[in-house]
């Protein structure tokens, strides 16, 4: 079925004109059929009139080939005028376009906050200077225009970088050029900001650049202050690890020895004891052996944080360490009928780490998996080898995190609330150091910790030990 196009043009004219040979074939074939037929006739005419005189008839012939020639060229005259006026009112449309084109360009520019934008020769003489260049550096429009960029914010310092940029950009003119540095403002003072470069391609293969810079003055007070701030804070806590060591020292000696008095009184070193005696001294040890291990925690984490507290590598057989905590851990929790139990990878072997410090980590995750567990129930601990790391599990069937909780974790003196122990009201005793010693102790190592937990349900606490040592730097 034809188009509409096709029914409009069924010889297709359209599609012929568009071929490259078109117009020389049409010309020749017009010329031969038509034009020189008609020049033949004309001639043959001519020669008659000239051997044999005018007739009437030729007067008329004659009338109306004049008539016909001056239709003709004032078709000509017609539309080659009509040709120029559509070529200058299109060129006058155009013009118009693009001049709105460039106002909405300088407007937009113009009235862009923040962000002064020059433009300028490859010599470096201003042609465009907006609003915010103004706000900026202080020089008033007429004042920057005709000016060089290198006598009005370019300091000395900077303008070889700033030449080698523009001629960076008139070899190739894709180059983009983005930095920060300090400029100058009309009244002398260097102001910090990051300034980019783009070309712009006009007439006889010449560049016109553009330079955009936002001020970092506030951005670079505000980093002053935070590092400062931080400079504070470090020495602070660097101050408060030094205090806390210092008073753990100092708290231990007199305790070591009140621990160690009531044991004699307990062993009846010192003669027998009424039940009375024996249960004063019983809860005076007690005690002081509780406050004793808040202070160790105290002194390891002051260290930790200090950077004081050295790793003793060594080889050690990690199914041989789990076991033998697990087999401590087991008779204060079998108390509540708490099962302890292990599941070792069987790729699991020997990890370069510290005994001491990996034994320390785990009593912490199982003591606290046996305290939030519920009676009855079981402590898991896994361990596998994965991508160069070893990584340890304790679970637990126990009262879970609450997940707005989970932040609270790993952070000095932190405990998060939990169900209360049986209908007494007590809850679970500690001083929130363990988890957060726990996550020191591994960090030394080089490793990581993580928790997983559904509220009312279980608790898995992990981490991860780099299976050799990390290399020294």
């Amino acid at each position: 079925m034809k188009s509409d196009l096709e029914d409009m043009d069924p010889l297709r004219l359209k599609e012929w004109f568009t071929k490259p040979y078109s117009v020389t074939v049409t010309t020749v074939l017009l010329f031969f059929l038509v034009l020189y037929r008609a020049w033949l006739y004309i001639a043959d005419w001519l020669e008659g009139v000239l051997v044999g005189g005018l007739t009437p008839g030729d007067v008329t012939f004659i009338k109306a080939l004049t008539f016909i020639l001056v239709l003709l060229i004032a078709n000509i005259v017609y539309m080659v005028l009509s040709k120029q006026v559509g070529l200058l009112r299109t060129v006058v449309d155009q013009e118009k376009k693009l001049y709105l084109c460039e106002m909405k360009f300088q407007s937009f520019i113009d009235n862009v906050p923040d962000v002064a934008v020059q433009g300028f020769d490859p010599d470096c003489t201003v042609i465009y200077w907006n609003t915010a260049s103004e706000k900026m550096y202080g020089y008033p429009k007429n004042e920057a225009m005709g000016k060089k960029l290198t006598e009005l914010i370019v300091p000395c310092e900077n303008q070889n970088d700033f030449v080698k940029i523009i001629g960076s950009m008139q070899k190739d003119r894709t180059y983009v050029g983005a930095s920060e540095n300090n400029f100058l403002t009309k009244a002398g003072e260097k102001i910090p900001v990051f300034s980019s470069y783009s070309a712009v391609q006009v007439p006889e293969d010449q560049v016109e650049i553009f330079s955009m810079e936002i001020d970092l003055t506030e951005r670079k007070r505000m980093e002053e202050t935070l590092l400062e701030a931080k400079e504070i804070a470090e020495a602070s806590n660097t101050a408060k690890s030094k205090f806390l060591a210092g008073m753990s020292h100092e708290i231990r000696t007199p305790l070591n020895a009140i621990i160690g008095f009531s044991d004699l009184l307990i062993n009846n070193f010192a003669g027998p004891l009424n039940g009375k005696q024996m249960k004063y001294a019983s809860n005076i040890s007690t005690s002081g052996k509780h406050l004793l291990g808040i202070i160790n925690d105290i002194l390891d984490l002051s260290k930790a944080e200090a950077g004081k507290m050295e790793i003793q590598y060594e080889l050690i057989s990690v199914p041989l360490i789990v076991q033998e905590i697990a087999d401590v851990m087991r008779p204060a929790a079998s108390s509540r009928g708490i099962t302890i139990t292990t599941d070792i990878e069987s790729d699991v072997g020997m990890v370069e780490a510290d005994s001491g410090k990996l034994k320390q980590i785990l009593y912490n995750l199982i003591g606290n998996a046996s305290k939030f567990s519920i009676d009855g129930g079981n402590i898991s601990i896994r361990t596998r080898v994965v991508e160069g790391f070893m990584k340890f599990e304790v679970k637990d069937e126990g009262v879970g995190i609450k997940e707005e909780d989970l932040p609270k974790l790993f952070k000095p003196f932190s405990q998060v609330d939990g169900p209360t122990e049986g209908n007494t009201g007590k809850k679970h005793e500690g001083t929130g150091l363990g988890l957060s010693l726990v996550k020191k102790l591994v960090e030394l190592h080089g490793g990581d910790v993580w928790v997983k937990s559904e509220y009312g349900k279980y608790s898995i606490f992990g981490f991860s030990l780099p299976l050799h040592r990390p290399a020294v730097k």
